[in-house]
């Protein structure tokens, strides 16, 4: 009796984020980031920068150019801090909930969801 490598699993759910990342890319103009920024930022609770590149994991730097990418095309909308001056907040703009509105048109996510069993 062998145990399934668990890897395959990994395998299979980077193949469907993958493809999701490519129907984001040619229907949308997004990368996968930027989707998940606007999907946190759609809850409707203003983030800092700070903690939304610690909840996706990612470098400051990474964060900074995907909030400029979002800003740029009027998703989202910055505010300085009141009581720091060297934070910024940020919100999700009417522009950016039509966008999130849509990103799940048009993509199958049956085959990801069953690799969780939902």
């Amino acid at each position: 009796m062998t145990k399934e490598c668990k890897f395959i699993m990994m395998k299979e759910a980077l193949r469907h984020i993958y493809a999701f990342e490519a129907h984001l890319a040619h229907t949308h103009q997004l990368l996968l980031n930027e989707a998940i920024v606007l999907c946190i930022l759609g809850e409707g609770k203003t983030r800092r920068s700070t903690d939304l590149a610690n909840e996706l994991g990612v470098t400051y730097s990474m964060m900074s150019r995907t909030l400029t990418g979002l800003e740029r095309r009027e998703y989202i909308s910055r505010a300085i801090g009141a009581e720091d001056k060297r934070e910024m907040h940020f919100t999700i703009t009417k522009t950016g909930k039509k966008m999130l509105a849509t990103l799940n048109d048009g993509f199958d996510f049956s085959g990801f969801l069953a690799l969780f069993g939902k």
